[in-house]
């Protein structure tokens, strides 16, 4: 008689198949952030937000979702991050609501949120956010269509004080005494906060053509010590001390630095110009100024750049030509003693660079990256 098997008699006896193992109870956690890295880096992410990468391995670690003309900065001790935006009811229309709102930098937790008045709407603009050296202040740029500033308390988030700032616009910080604006006419507007009374105003001298050859927004500037690089479209670096009685230096030409001649103001004259959104950024302690640059004619200031050229800021030298295997539109530099280039290209990725060295080391695909990038392992 042919043997049945086993599994068809325990059928054919009506014996029960195993039970399954028993389900785990689930449980739930927040994941935390680990101390910044040196080479942590913040890349604006489109349609909306920033995206937290670690340039050493290329992996995303985390995202902050903001609306699309929102801003980012992260606190002296890295313990918050700060964002100011603008949301509508009706998402693109409805009742307005401007927020500066707090994170917990481990958790990204909102600690809190407070209501602020109407502020700048304008597209890839670091310089609408601001913090004071010691971080206890922040201030944020106002578009009304008046022109104004508000100093904002960041351990609570309310407004202490706006002040109209007639003419001049955006916020250039200076330690912990105030900050200066750009103006129209070619000066700085300057606002000393005193730790009580009132704020004072001064105006520098003029020390640039806002017509002829105006500088760019994106410009420079070490909060700590209140040295700033100020660049033009054709390519003049005046180097300013700001303050409320600021020192303007002399200028320099990035193209005479490089052993060209200096670009002009002719629109059919080509020449290596800087170019893009976030221009330049700068290695503080190796003091060396790193620039997008590309061939055009003048009013080529938003071209992507196909290069970024290096240069020793206290001797006006080009120390190296690092070419880019795809154009970039801003580009920023990590602070520590082995520092990485980061270009955002106009192809929607993070290029990352050794900035010693030129090599590019990986390339990283975003959603959509535009030019913003702010350097998180500070």
């Amino acid at each position: 008689m042919p043997k049945i098997p086993a599994l068809a008699l325990a059928l054919l006896l009506g014996a029960a198949a195993p039970a399954p193992p028993p389900l785990q109870a689930e449980t739930s956690d927040v994941a935390k952030l680990a101390k910044f890295g040196a080479h942590w880096v913040f890349v604006e992410t489109l349609p909306a937000g920033m995206t937290l990468l670690d340039a050493d391995s290329g992996k995303i670690l985390a995202g902050v979702p903001m609306n699309f003309d929102a801003n980012l900065v992260i606190a002296p001790d890295h313990g918050h991050i700060y964002v100011t935006e603008t949301l509508w009811s009706e998402h693109t229309r409805g009742t307005r609501e401007d927020l500066f709102t707090t994170y917990d930098a481990s958790t990204l937790d909102i600690v809190h949120e407070a209501p602020l008045p109407p502020r700048a709407l304008t597209v890839f603009k670091a310089q609408d956010l601001a913090l004071s050296a010691s971080g206890r202040t922040a201030y944020v740029f106002n578009l009304t269509p008046a022109t104004s500033v508000s100093v904002v308390d960041v351990a609570s988030g309310h407004v202490l004080q706006k002040i109209d700032t007639p003419g001049c616009g955006l916020i250039y910080p200076w330690q912990d005494g105030g900050f200066s604006s750009l103006c129209g006419n070619g000066t700085l507007l300057n606002i000393a906060l005193p730790a009580s009374g009132a704020p004072t105003v001064t105006h520098s001298a003029a020390f640039f053509d806002a017509k002829a050859d105006p500088v760019y927004e994106s410009s420079l500037v070490d909060v700590v010590s209140g040295h700033a690089l100020f660049i033009t479209f054709t390519g003049k670096v005046f180097p300013v001390t700001l303050g409320p009685a600021p020192v303007i230096g002399t200028p320099w030409s990035l193209q005479e630095a490089a052993g060209q001649k200096a670009a002009t103001t002719g629109v059919q004259e080509l020449a290596w110009r800087p170019g893009g959104y976030q221009v330049a950024s700068w290695h503080k302690a190796s003091g060396r100024l790193f620039v997008l640059m590309h061939p055009g004619t003048y009013w080529t200031q938003k071209t992507p750049g196909t290069e970024v050229w290096v240069f020793d800021m206290a001797k006006h030298t080009l120390l190296r030509r690092i070419p880019l295997k795809n154009p970039a539109k801003g580009i920023a530099v990590s602070q520590d003693a082995a520092p990485l280039l980061y270009a955002t290209t106009a192809e929607g990725e993070l290029a990352v660079i050794n900035a010693d060295t030129g090599e590019e080391v990986r390339s990283v695909k975003l959603n959509g990256g535009g030019p913003l990038l702010v350097v998180a392992g500070l």
